[in-house]
Parts: structure tokens; C-alpha cells; sequence
């Protein structure tokens, strides 16, 4: 990946990198079966945590809490 950092695999899941960055991950994809393997780590877990935001925002939600007085 030239300049190898992990943290990438991450970011591509996420869709973070620029175009060029995530073109260089994938182009180091193509030849580490041990990164593919991560990435689909990250997939699977982004998928999960999709579901549950989509859950909870189809929830009743209490009405917010009133903060706390503060004290003089």
C-alpha cells in the first residue's frame, strides 16, 4: 500500500479515504488476503452497527432529561 498504515483498512470501511487513497488500499486488497480477511471484519461489525442505529432511531424516544441545576 506504499505508505502502510492499518488505520486504513478501518477508514476504507468507513468510506473516509479520498479516492486516490482508497484506490491504493484496494489495489493492496488485491494481493493480501490477510487485509481482505480485516476488512470484512470491519464490514461485518459496520453492519451491525447499522442495524442497531436504524433500530434505535425507529424507537419511541422519553423526552430529553432537564439538566442538572448547578450549584452557586
Amino acid at each position: 500500500m506504499g505508505r502502510y498504515d492499518r488505520t486504513d483498512l478501518g477508514a476504507y470501511s468507513l468510506g473516509l479515504l479520498e479516492a486516490a487513497e482508497a484506490a491504493r488500499v484496494e489495489r493492496h486488497l488485491a494481493a493480501c488476503p490477510d487485509c481482505r480477511e480485516e476488512v470484512r471484519g470491519f464490514e461485518a461489525v459496520r453492519g451491525l452497527l447499522d442495524h442497531l442505529v436504524q433500530a434505535k432511531s425507529t424507537e419511541d424516544r422519553p423526552a430529553p432529561r432537564q439538566p442538572p441545576a448547578v450549584l452557586p
